[in-house]
């Protein structure tokens, strides 16, 4: 049961040339979306570090939401597929931590798209309102998953991550297959020896 006095803290990383505009015109056009959202700007998702949101979560977001432009779009060409991998190296680390990987997510709408992106933001918001304040969904003390979480950001900056999350985008763009599904796999195989050091956790 969702506690009704409950606001979720949810922490947004958007793109300057789509979402970000998105977001400025759903509010030039007065279209209501939850007022949880907390945004930094980004010239692009590309240059959204893995560790960013394992930071956001450990620092006291329940959610954390990364918004770009679509695939195919982006103002630097290739800087969504990027964000892709290290979208998928963020869900599974949070899925090695027993984090609910709802938490986390990463959409995309073009500068045209106000109205897609309060649809977004809403559907999210609710999503993390119902999970509750983190470690409630996971049975977890919260304090102590925000102190793991901690150590899987600095895990994230490790050269032997980055060499594999590297390898899973020249896999990714060699093989031409850019679905969540592929791209997962290729992170977890690509990634799979530093990644036994957050099991340790």
């Amino acid at each position: 049961m969702t506690n009704e006095l409950y606001h979720p803290k949810i922490l947004g990383f958007l793109c300057n040339w789509c979402c970000y505009t998105a977001a400025d015109s759903a509010g030039v056009g007065r279209y209501q979306y939850p007022p949880n959202l907390r945004v930094i700007r980004i010239m692009c998702t590309g240059r959204l570090d893995p560790s960013f949101p394992l930071e956001a979560l450990a620092s006291g977001a329940d959610g954390v939401f990364v918004g770009g432009c679509h695939p195919g779009e982006c103002h630097y060409q290739d800087g969504n597929y990027h964000a892709l991998v290290s979208a998928a190296l963020v869900h599974e680390i949070l899925a090695r931590l027993g984090v609910s990987k709802e938490r986390f997510l990463i959409e995309w709408a073009s500068a045209a798209e106000g109205p897609n992106f309060v649809k977004i933001i809403t559907a999210f918001t609710k999503q993390v309102e119902q999970l509750g304040p983190l470690g409630l969904a996971e049975k977890i003390p919260g304090e102590s998953l925000r102190g793991r979480l901690a150590q899987a950001a600095e895990t994230a900056r490790e050269r032997k991550l980055r060499t594999g999350l590297i390898n899973a985008s020249r896999e990714m763009f060699k093989n031409g297959d850019f679905s969540r599904t592929t791209i997962a796999q290729l992170v977890q195989s690509k990634c799979e020896k530093a990644l036994q050091e957050v099991d340790s956790l």
